[in-house]
């Protein structure tokens, strides 16, 4: 059973990550700050992993400065959870399939080499992907094999007509974009390999951190453990890879055959290189400190938002999947995927795949901790 974790950099995924993060246009200061704010003070080896990311940073900002309306238009901010992004929908772009390609070159052949029906399928796929950043009910997938399928099913979706206009563009004027897009992950790839030994170092203290996490236990055990998502395990074994651009990440990915039982390869994980040696995966601020404060506001803006509350009612008792959250609140299962993300990320509902759905959960626990503090802090 395979057991990898990797100590390689992935220069195709981290080119994509340097330019989400160009196009975002938050800096890693301010991640440092939030982290500082929440947590105890970063201790010596999250310092020197900011120290690296804000030297390439600083760098990517003046050798990217002419692309800089470019880059923002093919990977804008995510302003919101249902915001396209377009540079994902032209390169076709799913993190996981992707790995199997070690540059863009080879990238660029594969999607070069795709057939009409093979190309209208992967895009259509990342049409109902997009919106669903945390998890992915693959038994509600559509398969759209020819443009006629594409048009019917963008027209049909909660967007802005000009959005909708603009996604057109994108899939009609494929090579156009296709060209612009892996031009500026070419130059982004160019311009990382000039940081060749910074990245393996932190590489480096990825690896020996989760070997020393790991040793003798599953990742999947452990994932459950430190947070509140169940995904089962592979027989088949694991693969972790560093994600060194977005260093606080986390993704994961149970490749499973169509009959929704048989695993077709090992799991797959991509987590950021912050977490490491004082900033554990599932880590809660100290309940004294300012920034628990701070969590209990965010969970209580939440629970003012209508749908939210529903759901969570919903599943207080019992467990629930997508298009069954769906039908009982008169939602899409797109707009319950926005809400179950921004749950989960607050950590609010916890997650489970059977098969080929994703049940959630209310998490009980945490939310009777926040009602404890507000009844402590007010009455």
């Amino acid at each position: 059973m395979l057991r990898e974790i990797s100590r390689e950099v992935d220069y195709l995924m981290e080119s994509f990550s340097l330019l989400q993060h160009l196009g975002a246009g938050k800096g890693y200061t301010d991640l440092k700050e939030s982290i500082g704010r929440r947590f105890e003070e970063p201790n010596q080896e999250i310092l020197r992993k900011f120290e690296i990311l804000e030297q390439i940073e600083e760098r990517a900002n003046q050798m990217f400065e002419s692309d800089k309306k470019t880059i923002q238009y093919y990977f804008p901010e995510q302003k919101d959870e249902a915001m396209i992004h377009p540079g994902r929908l032209v390169l076709l772009w799913d993190h996981f399939e992707v790995n199997d390609f070690q540059d863009i070159k080879t990238y660029k052949a594969y999607v070069d080499g795709l057939s009409e029906s093979e190309y209208c399928e992967r895009f259509g796929n990342c049409l109902q992907n997009y919106m669903t950043t945390i998890t992915r009910d693959d038994s509600e997938l559509i398969k759209m094999s020819e443009p006629y399928a594409i048009i019917s099913y963008l027209m049909k979706m909660e967007m802005k007509d000009e959005e909708k206009w603009e996604i057109q563009k994108l899939f009609f004027d494929r090579e156009e974009h296709f060209g612009k897009v892996t031009g500026l992950l070419e130059k982004a790839e160019a311009f990382l390999r000039g940081y060749q030994k910074d990245l393996e170092e932190l590489t480096q203290m990825f690896y020996q951190y989760w070997s020393r996490q790991l040793e003798g236990r599953e990742m999947t055990s452990y994932m459950k453990e430190m947070t509140n998502i169940d995904v089962g395990g592979s027989p088949l074994g694991f693969n972790l890879q560093a994600s060194v651009i977005r260093p606080n990440v986390i993704m994961l990915n149970a490749d499973i055959d169509d009959d929704g039982i048989t695993y077709k390869g090992p799991d797959y994980y991509r987590i950021g290189v912050l977490f490491g040696e004082g900033f554990d995966i599932g880590a809660d601020p100290p309940s004294q400190k300012e920034g628990c404060e701070s969590r209990v506001m965010q969970i209580l803006k939440l629970l003012a938002d209508k749908s939210k509350f529903e759901i969570l009612s919903y599943i207080r008792d019992k467990e629930a999947y997508g298009s069954e959250l769906a039908k009982h609140l008169n939602l899409t299962t797109a707009t319950v995927s926005h809400h179950m993300n921004a749950l989960l990320l607050a950590g609010l509902v916890e997650v489970k795949r059977e098969d080929k759905r994703v049940y959630y959960t209310a998490n009980k626990k945490v939310l009777e901790e926040i009602f404890d503090y507000c009844r402590k802090k007010l009455t």
